[in-house]
């Protein structure tokens, strides 16, 4: 299956996974100890972002975007994860605070940075990065296929 439509089939049924892992913690704990949880799990959420907004991270973000000249900005930051990782725990379900607090650890956001890679790009194809080189037209040139028979040469007049 591809992971667009993965992505769209995951946020369809995630209301109901929610909803059953939500009666699962209220069958094991009891329904007033549940909505505690997802209060405290939401709480926490506005911590998160609280602190990643005093780290500067969103200033330097809103500082970037308001530029006209602004050819890149970085979003590998740590501040950005643990943002994305409080927005998770903001959103009230068991699941995603779950997956909140796996973005905001280094560890488990490095794992789940490598299965997102792995189910974008495949075990074959590798994205781009550093070790891609860039040259300039004149300091290349095509080479011909592999797979095809070598062409034969013209004779030169």
């Amino acid at each position: 299956m591809r992971p667009v439509k993965m992505v769209v089939l995951g946020v369809l049924l995630l209301p109901l996974a929610e909803v059953a892992a939500f009666v699962l913690v209220a069958s094991i704990s009891g329904l007033g100890v549940a909505f505690v949880l997802l209060i405290l799990a939401s709480l926490a959420g506005v911590f998160v972002l609280r602190s990643v907004g005093d780290g500067g991270a969103v200033s330097r973000l809103r500082a970037a975007a308001g530029r006209v000249d602004v050819t890149e900005v970085n979003l590998d930051g740590r501040g950005i994860a643990t943002g994305l990782g409080g927005i998770l725990l903001l959103i009230p379900g068991f699941i995603t605070g779950l997956l909140g607090l796996a973005v905001i650890f280094s560890p488990t956001r490095q794992w789940l940075l490598a299965g997102f890679r792995h189910l974008v790009f495949g075990s074959g194809r590798q994205p781009t990065g550093p070790h891609v080189i860039d040259l300039e037209p004149e300091e290349w040139r095509d080479l011909p296929s592999p797979k095809l028979p070598p062409r034969k040469r013209r004779p030169e007049p």
